[in-house]
């Protein structure tokens, strides 16, 4: 006799209606800030869209096992007064895979979650993979399968079927439970203090726009132009990117980023040149063609500073990189921690760099030197940098052994 496994679907019956009252929004966050914590999930539409639309907003709060979920209809009513319990520092906001969360937030509200819980962080530093999913993971502690059959539907649209609502209020249902194992589980390793520090780089990461005056050093190729054509391009990116904020259209419905580096590179003189610029539609062309030869000219005269170089690494240091990366990953297999927590490419470079051309006693500030990066992988690497320590090929689990240098 086989046994099915449970599913979400039994409370499809029991499903509030979106709520489009501000009163019951103002009583839901009274209620979410005498619990002092909440689950909190965001369905919103991209398409054609520079910042999403939020078109959702779910919260979970009170009892573990059976909490109230509530949904809020956005398009409807205002929702700032539970945007503000997310900056509330002594209201926790427990969310699932948070990044685009928080980047809308950050972008509509201008709001940074001061007391964050993400649980696929969580569970990444627990051994549950680098990006576990929302089903999977409930799965895995509850025991309950979700149905995901709405995950990819139209969510501005009235009225919300039945299916999308209880999709969507199970993505706050069962998080209650998940962070309680979740939370016991790395206070039994003590690790809940390296989840609060990723989870607070992560809302610093998330939570802000570039500003439109340094959105040209994310365009390719930027820093091989010389200064003139620099200061055009910074120029043209940071009109290019309030427009489209304003018209909350992609960028690139005024011009692609290979074609807005064409023209700054060889800025033209005359409004009926900008058509010959590869790329250029005729729409951009005609409406916003002599503001964009002002945008040009105005800015090669006042070009940004010249971008530093990047160090190029002496050649006894090119190894290296693979071999700091085989500690770090070492140790993050030994505890069962996503590598990726711990040290990027860059932090490498940095550590490198540091101990080929800086002074050894006045340690930068990079995160695998500092707090429980240095005491998880950060000290095996200055162990190693110094000659203190040996890397050998060994048949563990990791494939690697790290031993103090006279120990075989």
């Amino acid at each position: 006799m086989t046994t099915a496994r449970p599913t979400s679907n039994s409370h499809n019956n029991s499903l509030p209606p979106p709520v489009t009252d501000l009163a019951e929004v103002e009583d839901i966050a009274d209620a979410i800030a005498d619990a002092g914590s909440f689950c909190l999930d965001l369905e919103f539409m991209t398409e054609g869209r520079y910042v999403p639309e939020l078109s959702l907003l779910q919260v979970s709060w009170g009892d573990i096992e059976d909490p109230t979920v509530s949904a809020i209809d956005p398009l409807a009513v205002d929702v700032e007064a539970i945007v503000e319990l997310v900056e509330a520092p002594d209201i926790e906001t427990i969310v699932h895979s948070a990044q685009a969360d928080l980047a809308l937030l950050g972008g509509k509200f201008d709001a940074r979650a001061e007391h964050l819980v993400d649980t696929q962080v969580a569970a990444a530093f627990l051994g549950m993979g680098d990006q576990i999913g929302y089903g999977p993971l409930v799965q895995r502690v509850t025991g309950i399968e979700l149905d995901k059959g709405a995950q990819f539907t139209e969510w501005s649209q009235r009225p919300l079927s039945l299916e999308q609502l209880s999709y969507a209020l199970d993505d706050v249902r069962y998080l209650p439970r998940i962070w309680r194992h979740l939370r016991a589980d790395l206070e039994a390793r003590d690790r809940l203090d390296w989840v609060d520090d990723e989870c607070n780089r992560l809302a610093d990461v998330w939570a802000q726009r570039p500003d439109p005056e340094e959105i040209y050093m994310r365009i390719r190729g930027w820093n091989a132009l010389k200064p003139s054509s620099l200061g055009a391009l910074r120029a043209v990116a940071a009109w290019r990117e309030r427009e489209s904020l304003h018209h909350n259209r992609p960028p690139s419905w005024l011009m692609n980023d290979r074609t807005m580096l064409e023209l700054c590179r060889r800025p033209p003189r005359h409004e009926r040149d900008i058509n010959e610029v590869r790329g250029m539609g005729n729409g951009t062309a005609q409406r916003y063609g002599r503001d964009l030869i002002k945008l040009m000219h105005d800015g090669s005269d006042n070009p940004p500073p010249a971008p530093p170089k990047a160090p190029r690494l002496p050649k006894v240091g090119q190894a290296w990189p693979a071999i700091i990366s085989g500690i770090v990953q070492t140790r993050c297999r030994e505890v069962e921690v996503a590598p990726r927590f711990v040290a990027t490419r860059s932090d490498t470079d940095d550590v490198i760099s540091w101990w080929l051309v800086g002074d050894h006693d006045s340690e930068p500030d990079i995160p695998l030197l500092t707090g429980w990066r240095r005491e998880l992988a950060g000290q095996d690497v200055l162990d190693w940098l110094a000659g203190r320590t040996t890397i050998a090929v060994d048949d563990s689990e990791a494939g690697v052994r790290i031993a103090p240098n006279g120990v075989h």
